[in-house]
């Protein structure tokens, strides 16, 4: 577990360091770059900032092991977001799954990461897009698919199956 968690910080520190493997979001249309707070996620400008109000920057980090990251290196909120992974899911979990890091920044949670943390984020993510229209019942219940071969993270994500019935929940609740 501690070596996740050098592994976590190495990786956010390779993205404030400017490692080669790491850069800044996709561009947006007819601009150079994404505006700090802004990024496209399968194909929507979508942002973040948080507890504090700060904009979140958010990352392309390549061999990132997971889809993404939340993290604050040098009080700078981060979010790293591996291309080669979010790309490959279809866009409404790769919108959950940004949603889902945004959450951790939202709510504060920046240290000791854990179950309750993560289901707190997984909740938070789906009453965003629900509350705004851009997420429905069945497509949160397509999510179980694809968290079935998930058994869970060192982080605290639950197990898959667990998460899709508890995504659901989330889903539900007021």
């Amino acid at each position: 577990m501690l070596a996740l968690r050098v592994f976590a910080l190495v990786s956010m520190l390779a993205v404030a360091a400017g490692d080669t493997s790491a850069r800044d979001s996709a561009p947006m249309p007819g601009g150079s770059g994404a505006a700090l707070g802004m990024t496209l996620i399968a194909g929507r400008l979508v942002t973040c900032h948080d507890i504090r109000g700060v904009a979140v920057h958010t990352m392309q980090v390549t061999g990132l092991g997971d889809v993404g990251r939340a993290g604050v290196v040098n009080r700078v909120p981060i979010i790293a977001i591996d291309p080669d992974i979010i790309g490959k899911l279809p866009d409404k979990l790769a919108l959950f799954f940004f949603q889902h890091e945004c959450a951790h920044h939202v709510l504060g949670h920046w240290f000791q990461p854990s179950t309750t943390m993560e289901v707190e984020a997984d909740c938070w993510a789906i009453k965003h897009d629900r509350d705004r229209g851009n997420l429905s019942r069945d497509e949160v219940r397509s999510f179980a698919p694809f968290l079935a071969r998930s058994g869970g993270s060192p982080f605290g994500h639950l197990p898959g199956p667990e998460r899709a019935k508890q995504l659901v929940k989330c889903f539900d609740a007021p």
